[in-house]
């Protein structure tokens, strides 16, 4: 794989070795998942491979189960399928209960040694309390951007942060270096629960509409990279049938470009307060945003001031009231332009009101 072409997470690991936490967005077909894999096969590094739902790892072990031989007619879809081709490796997925596998080095049609990496499904860790993977050097999320189509819990990041501090454990206080959490995903939404836990939203938003490549928060320990496709890849992409007829599309931009081309950020901008009054203080997740109004306009941002409604969103009763009492007029408000948004988290908020707040 031609390091011009590809992504290799070792790279960033080596330049960002302080960092806890990378979140690496790309375009399809940059190598993200393989470079992952195949970095901690070579280094010996044990690892989580997680994935989302149980049916994924299913998918994943399809032929192979702990304790039971492989069948000769075995479907391979495991994504050591392509490193085993150009290492000579023979890296298969078993099946050992509902949500749960390992990737083994297969001999014969059974696995040997220890587990180069196990395999998690996010939806079924809270089944498994007390477990031991403190062997791990790191979490790789695969996908954790989900489609548009799939239904994913509102829980989800803290689902995730919880399987980090299981598996993290003690690492640090016995000396050992802190667990990598590798997050790997196409550029499908901007608004996603791993970016809202870590609170980063805004921050992709911003690097997505400047085109930043790459940014270390090293206060806080977090490496964003937003992927670039290849000018190589890209001219032979260019050649493709499906780029001829997708390329340009919000679907190609995504795929090719790796742009969030289903977000839209038309209505982010910074607005002067001048003529503006407050009217709305909303309280939510520590944070507190301020929603000002001037001649049928409407502006949420940061400003304090003090406002006639004041609504907390941790509790239900005022979910419900100022739904009932606001988000209709400033859902109106944003579709005919006449709403603007400090940053993308709060122009989420409102706009997918009810799919955050489910009563």
């Amino acid at each position: 794989m031609s390091k011009s072409i590809y992504y290799n997470i070792a790279d960033d690991l080596k330049v960002y070795p302080d960092a806890w936490c990378y979140l690496i967005v790309g375009g399809r077909n940059t190598g993200k998942t393989y470079g992952a894999l195949k970095h901690h096969l070579e280094k010996k590094l044990p690892t989580c491979f997680l994935k989302r739902t149980n049916k994924d790892v299913d998918l994943l072990c399809l032929g192979h189960r702990l304790g039971e031989k492989s069948g000769n007619y075995e479907v391979d879809l495991s994504p050591y399928k392509s490193i085993n081709r150009d290492l000579g490796t023979n890296v298969k997925a078993y099946k050992i209960d509902d949500g749960l596998g390992a990737f083994y080095q297969d001999i014969e049609g059974e696995p040997a040694g220890s587990p180069i990496a196990y395999l998690l499904s996010l939806n079924a860790i809270h089944k498994y309390k007390g477990f031991d993977l403190s062997e791990c050097y790191s979490i790789i999320f695969d996908e954790f951007i989900p489609q548009n189509y799939e239904r994913v819990s509102t829980k989800e990041g803290e689902q995730l942060m919880e399987l980090y501090k299981t598996v993290a454990r003690d690492r640090v206080e016995r000396g050992k270096e802190e667990l990598k959490l590798i997050c790997l995903a196409n550029a499908v939404n901007v608004f996603n629960y791993t970016f809202d836990v870590l609170e980063v939203t805004d921050t992709v938003a911003e690097m997505s509409i400047k085109k930043q490549p790459y940014l270390y928060m090293e206060d806080r320990g977090i490496f964003i990279r937003l992927l670039q496709t290849s000018e190589e890849m890209m001219q032979t992409e260019k050649k493709t049938g499906i780029y001829r007829a997708m390329g340009q599309t919000a679907w190609g931009r995504m795929a090719f470009g790796n742009e969030f081309a289903y977000n839209d950020f038309s209505n982010i901008k910074r607005v002067s307060l001048k003529n503006y009054k407050p009217l709305i203080q909303l309280n939510y997740r520590e944070r507190s945003f301020y929603v000002y109004v001037g001649a049928s306009r409407y502006y949420i941002c940061t400003a304090k001031n003090k406002c006639p409604f004041i609504y907390n969103l941790d509790k239900e009763m005022d979910q419900r009231r100022f739904y009932y009492e606001h988000v209709l007029d400033l859902l109106n408000a944003s579709i005919d332009g006449r709403m603007y948004y400090e940053s993308y988290s709060m122009y989420d908020l409102i706009v997918n009101y009810k799919k955050r707040f489910k009563f």
